[in-house]
């Protein structure tokens, strides 16, 4: 049984936004954990649409497209999409660079293949990887959420390119499972915490924040996805017992099952 199931016994709190919990949730079965979904944030495109269709139609103007999230992939591809029906002709799409293989792989499933992809999955290593195309006079489009770090536009900036930041969706905080969440962490229902984004960090602390949630939580396990994710906990003085080097869920789990069984599954 532990062989195959080695999160038998232990149920996860999955806090990815609704439609991508599915995924991490067949995965938490599949090893044989209880997911329990409870999406902290949701997405929604931007109120004005206006801009983000004028730069479509104007993407020639661009050497590079740049991806950081598979939800940037799939809002501007919905808003492409609208543009190419309006305009009723096909928009050549520059040089496209992504952040990570989830990124890619969204990407890849509308018909497109980047051509940068970085061995380290955050903003950090992408501009490493573009830093021999940007100079002077070289186009950047940024296609990403109202939350995203500005670091590679700041970057682009810095080193003489023209960086163009375009919002094509919106995150928000989801309070509506708030006392879902925090009747399940007082009656201790919860063995692992699980964070994917800097967002769900401060999205559970605002909704926890005002509770005895350290005191419920002593023996739960936090892990989370990335430095950033992780500096966001420690900011906020929620322990990170388990973040892998490489920024997957895929990872994530796979790290949870290896701190378990280093401590023999206790």
């Amino acid at each position: 049984m532990e062989g195959t199931q080695p999160l038998f016994g232990k149920t996860i709190l999955n806090t990815r936004g609704k439609s991508a919990a599915a995924e991490f949730s067949k995965k938490i079965l599949a090893a044989g954990g209880t997911p329990i979904e409870i999406p902290l944030l949701t997405f929604q495109k931007p109120n004005d649409t206006t801009l983000i269709e004028d730069t479509i139609k104007n993407l020639h103007m661009y050497e590079w497209l740049i991806f950081t999230s598979k939800n940037g992939v799939d809002f501007f591809f919905d808003f492409y999409d609208q543009v190419v029906e309006k305009v009723t002709k096909n928009i050549p799409m520059p040089k496209i660079a992504v952040v990570g293989t989830k990124t890619e792989k969204a990407l890849l499933a509308k018909g497109y293949r980047p051509e940068i992809v970085p061995d380290e999955f955050i903003a950090e290593g992408l501009f490493d990887s573009l830093r021999p195309h940007v100079m002077k006079g070289v186009r950047f489009l940024l296609a990403r959420g109202n939350l995203s770090r500005s670091y590679l536009v700041d970057e682009i900036t810095r080193h003489g390119a023209v960086a163009t930041d375009l919002i094509v969706y919106e995150t928000t905080g989801d309070s509506r499972d708030k006392e879902h969440l925090i009747t399940l962490l007082k009656e201790k229902q919860i063995d692992i915490i699980t964070f994917t984004s800097p967002s769900t960090v401060k999205q559970f602390y605002k909704i926890v924040e005002q509770t005895d949630w350290d005191e419920w939580t002593k023996d739960v396990l936090f892990a989370c996805i990335g430095p950033e994710t992780k500096k966001a906990a420690d900011h906020l003085h929620i322990p990170i017992h388990i973040c892998p080097k490489n920024y997957t869920t895929d990872h994530l789990l796979t790290e949870i099952i290896n701190f378990l069984q280093a401590q023999g599954g206790e």
